[in-house]
């Protein structure tokens, strides 16, 4: 039996009622909620503790200047604090030291990492301080040494801090769309002059191409679609004629070309299934990539990008074991209040957020737990868009009224006929309305994926301990 064939969402009369008045609500794990409960901040840089001192001047409290200590990376204690002058002098010292290595011997010195990489714990700066950095950078190459060929490692730093900020922009607003046609116009023109004098690796061509791309694909608009595949096509060239070092970034750029395509073509549904199987594949495969290397930072960065999309996949049990675990490294590589961190922590709580229609009424509602033996669901809602959960009310109502949606985690229970199925977990991922039952994808990958009755699933609000189930 094909389980795909038949399924759609809910459809009642109640419901096209509501659809009618309101059109389709947002699919809920793309709502951003704003409450009190967001783990996220914009900032991470520690306060000195009593008795900590600059690591460089060896001073305590602020300097001369009246710079104070700072830190924002991933030391832990007392080291690592310093006042921002320290840090650039530091920088201009270990960058000049660097240059006359160059000078001596030849060998290629990375001058990123000497003013973005903290040298006692080996990570990146984070916020304000890696901005500052940036900037010490840039001026030692501009105005400092003014050698021959300083201004091309400036356009290049450039282009870097001009395609992350596009890879943050959204195409489909107009003023953010503005900014970013600025962005491009000046990164093409970085391009031209940096392969004028062969100052472009062929990875960082590609990769700018590749940036670009992502801002036309999210202009959403067929003409940009289509610039949009020029320039990953034009990225996958570059990376072909590089070698096979680069092999899974090729893989990324066969993914968003066939995605584009995909789009162009008035994708169905199945196309959009297909589209995100392979997305979560890639990201699988350069996750397991990083973790073969054994670098922690890069298997985090690598691990928060795959749960993400298993998230939106409808993946919850796999995005959330895996945010488990991520969560446990990165507290131990950079510390609680980390940005890396907090990116976790707050996917994982999206990620543990249970997605519910009432079926009475139509709407979204958040499920928060069970009472009296089940036979009650306490849930909070409705859902509105976007979200603000002190608006919210938080009412309980029978569990039979409570329906989980994709990607919600479910337990089976009840079962007569296969009642080896019983306690067994797995994620919604459809709901077949010719059968009148949802399809569940269960966590034991050795299972086929199962059509039940709502009467015989729970939401699973609380995943179970892996290690004492397989006791």
């Amino acid at each position: 039996h094909n389980v795909l064939a038949c399924c759609l969402l809910p459809s009642t009369s109640a419901r096209h009622a509501y659809l009618e008045r309101h059109g389709p609500p947002p699919p809920p794990r793309y709502i951003m909620s704003s409450s009190s409960r967001s783990t996220s901040k914009t900032s991470t840089s520690s306060m000195p503790p009593d008795g900590a001192s600059c690591w460089l001047c060896l001073e305590d409290g602020p300097d001369d200047s009246g710079a104070p200590l700072v830190r924002d990376c991933s030391c832990r204690g007392h080291s690592g604090f310093a006042h921002l002058p320290c840090l650039v002098k530091y920088g201009n010292q270990m960058a000049e030291q660097a240059l006359r290595k160059v000078e001596a011997t030849g060998t290629v010195a990375n001058m990123v990492d000497i003013f973005y990489k903290c040298p006692n714990c080996k990570q990146d700066y984070q916020n304000g301080i890696l901005v500052e950095m940036k900037k010490a950078n840039i001026t030692f190459h501009k105005e400092k040494l003014m050698q021959p060929g300083a201004d091309k490692i400036s356009l290049a730093i450039e282009s870097a801090e001009l395609e992350k900020r596009l890879r943050n922009i959204n195409g489909r607003n107009k003023n953010e769309r503005d900014e970013g046609l600025k962005i491009v116009t000046k990164l093409l023109s970085i391009s031209r002059e940096l392969k004028q004098c062969d100052c472009l690796p062929i990875p960082m061509g590609a990769g700018m191409d590749e940036h670009i791309g992502d801002f036309f694909e999210s202009c959403s608009d067929d003409h940009s679609l289509k610039r949009a595949k020029a320039f990953y096509e034009k990225a996958r060239d570059a990376i072909v004629a590089w070698g096979g070092e680069y092999k899974l970034d090729r893989k990324g750029v066969d993914y968003k070309i066939k995605r584009v395509e995909a789009k162009l073509g008035g994708g169905s549904g199945n196309d959009r299934q297909v589209g995100k199987a392979a997305a979560v594949k890639l990201l699988q495969e350069r996750y397991d990539y990083c973790v073969a290397l054994g670098n922690d930072n890069d298997t985090i960065t690598a691990g928060i990008n795959l749960a993400s999309v298993l998230h939106t996949s409808d993946h919850a049990i796999e995005a959330e074991r895996l945010l488990d675990k991520l969560i446990v490294t990165s507290r131990r590589v950079h510390g609680s209040n980390h940005n890396q961190t907090q990116k976790c922590l707050s996917l994982l709580q999206a990620v543990k957020e249970r997605w519910v229609i009432l079926h009475s009424e139509q709407q979204w509602f958040e499920a928060l737990k069970y009472k009296k033996n089940g036979k009650k669901c306490v849930i909070q809602g409705p859902i509105k868009e976007p979200r603000v959960t002190d608006e919210e009310k938080t009412i309980t109502v029978p569990s039979g009224e409570v329906r989980p949606y994709k990607g919600t985690p479910v337990m089976f229970h009840g079962l007569k006929k296969a009642a080896h199925l019983n306690g067994k977990i797995g994620d919604v991922r459809e709901f077949c309305q010719s059968a009148d039952r949802y399809e569940v994808h269960l966590e034991d990958k050795g299972l086929k994926p199962v059509l039940a009755k709502h009467g015989n699933l729970k939401v699973l609000f609380d995943l179970p301990d892996p290690k004492k189930e397989s006791s």
